[in-house]
């Protein structure tokens, strides 16, 4: 094993606490992923990019600006210099800059930073084919067999290092640090021990060795989990190996067995490869900045509507729909709203998007609004009222039309009108007398109860 290099963290980040991210990211279900990890992280990779986008800055106190808080904004990411006056991530304006009057606060710049990890999973791509991302600035590869393609595995690191020299500046990947190990929670765990530009790489004998001399706070379960295990005196991952697994069971539930798998060493969850559907993306340039709230919801609809009426949509519900915006004075503006049963009916998607916008407005004027739907549900039953593939539908050419016939759509539409007024509103033509010469006895009209 690779000597172990401990450094502070040069940036703090709000939320960055090693034990509370999350291991898992959007994959191929039930597809084979890679045993051995190779955890890319950049810390604070927000802040650090506003610092490489403007150079000037990197020797003064700066703080990056929470998302998405409306009138409460707090510090979300502060430099060292203005950790070192007492500028804590989580804090109030008010607070950060009485602490610190010199302090540079900076409006986030969402688009910015996603652009940047996309350029990122693609430089690791050509590492390796199998690469998940965990969240901004965390990017899990999967090394299994290529020790043929590129040597033994601390050749991997500096391979990684080379490619993100390709899109980031030469700052940004010294500060980047990389950890190899069997699974992706000992991959991670390496990587937060790894100094600035120093890989630690964990052999597979070794990893419960190096495992147990971590505190508890690394393992990604509840945080009030690692507070009550550190109450109890239960502060290494060494101490909790030695605790029976009915015990944390009974204690912990299934949180327990999983925290006890990954302090011993036993569990090795797989880097599996990234799921990313093509998204549907549309977009609408204000002739004007636009920064009334009637107006941008007005050309939400509109974008609803076009990316809804798309080929590439047809036949697929949408469960995830993210909306950004280009703001007056070069920043960029996001949010994104996952709902909780996918639809493709637009009001149902419009109705949580307004209500977020509402609660996190663009906080300057609009010059350009994208919709993307960058998540999809399973086949929805809305193609139409006729859909031509059923049986029974116009294909049909006008047959008798009984229930086994009907289109299921016209069956649903039915069923939610009968909910709706009581009764059903449609009538069906009966043929009664077809020799009569009174034509009003020829056809009656009976209620249609399908």
């Amino acid at each position: 094993m690779t000597p172990l290099h401990q450094e502070p963290p040069l940036l703090l980040d709000m939320g960055e606490k090693r034990g509370s991210s999350s291991l898992s990211s959007p994959s191929l279900p039930g597809v084979p992923g890679s045993s051995q990890a190779l955890c890319v992280w950049l810390p604070t990779f927000e802040l650090r990019l506003e610092l490489a986008r403007s150079p000037e800055l990197d020797a003064t106190s700066v703080a990056l600006l929470s998302p998405g808080e409306g009138a409460r904004r707090t510090v979300w990411q502060v430099s060292e210099r203005g950790a070192e006056a007492g500028v804590l991530p989580g804090q109030m304006i008010s607070q950060a800059i009485s602490l610190c009057p010199a302090l540079t606060l900076l409006e986030p710049d969402p688009a910015h930073y996603d652009a940047a990890q996309e350029e990122m999973l693609e430089a690791l791509m050509d590492l390796s084919p199998v690469v998940e991302p965990a969240g901004r600035g965390r990017i899990f590869v999967g090394t299994d067999g290529l020790e043929r393609l590129h040597g033994p595995p601390s050749r991997h690191a500096v391979l990684a290092f080379q490619a993100l020299l390709r899109i980031f500046p030469r700052p940004l990947v010294a500060a980047t640090r990389v950890g190899q190990a069997p699974g992706k929670f000992g991959a991670w765990v390496a990587a937060a021990r790894a100094g600035p530009g120093r890989p630690v790489v964990v052999p597979d004998l070794e990893l419960p060795a190096f495992l147990a001399s971590c505190p508890v706070s690394v393992l990604p379960v509840d945080p009030l989990m690692v507070q009550r295990l550190e109450r109890l005196g239960i502060t290494t991952l060494e101490k909790l190996s030695s605790l029976p697994e009915p015990a944390l069971v009974g204690q912990f539930g299934t949180q327990g067995r999983r925290a006890l798998e990954w302090a011993t060493g036993r569990r090795l969850d797989p880097v599996r490869p990234l799921h990313r559907p093509q998204p549907i993306r549309v977009s609408l340039d204000f002739p004007s900045p636009a920064g009334r709230t009637e107006t941008l919801h007005g050309a939400m609809d509109r974008l609803l509507e076009k990316a809804l009426s798309r080929p590439a949509r047809r036949d697929r519900s949408v469960r995830g729909v993210r909306l950004r915006a280009d703001l007056e004075g070069g920043r960029s503006w996001s949010m994104e709203v996952i709902l909780r049963e996918p639809t493709a009916r637009k009001e149902s998607i419009a109705f949580p998007l307004r209500a977020r916008m509402a609660l996190s407005p663009p906080p300057r004027a609009v010059e350009r609004l994208v919709l993307e739907v960058f998540q999809f549900g399973s086949a929805t039953s809305q193609p139409g009222l006729f859909d031509r593939k059923e049986k029974g539908g116009r294909d049909a050419g006008g047959a008798e039309m009984v229930e086994g016939a009907l289109p299921l759509s016209l069956r649903e539409a039915v069923k939610e009108l009968k909910l709706k007024l009581g009764h059903s509103p449609l009538y069906r033509v009966v043929e009664v007398d077809p020799w009569s010469r009174i034509p009003e006895r020829r056809h009656a009209l009976l209620s249609f109860e399908p």
